[in-house]
């Protein structure tokens, strides 16, 4: 799976700033549209990166979400990296 970096940074961050019950709908607010975001998180699912809520996919490739969406333990230890990591 190809994955934008940089989305796959700021969903990160987004989550490590949440609300500690994590986030709902509001975590596919972003320009690059709805399905951009949930392949992200299906990316962060596959690693283990996402908690609680999950990301399913259709036969036609479409995306169901399960909300809220959180980190895991090693998801907020990912995300704190990338945070602080700046710009590349």
């Amino acid at each position: 799976m190809n994955v934008d970096r940089n989305l796959e940074k700021e969903v990160l961050t987004r989550l490590l700033h949440a609300h500690p019950q994590g986030l709902g709908m509001e975590v596919l607010d972003n320009y690059r549209g709805e399905k951009e975001v949930a392949s992200v998180l299906a990316f962060l699912q596959d690693r283990g990166l996402i908690k609680d809520g999950h990301v399913t996919t259709d036969d036609a490739g479409e995306y169901s979400l399960n909300l809220p969406i959180k980190l895991t333990a090693s998801g907020v230890d990912e995300a704190r990296k990338l945070d602080g990591a700046g710009p590349q």
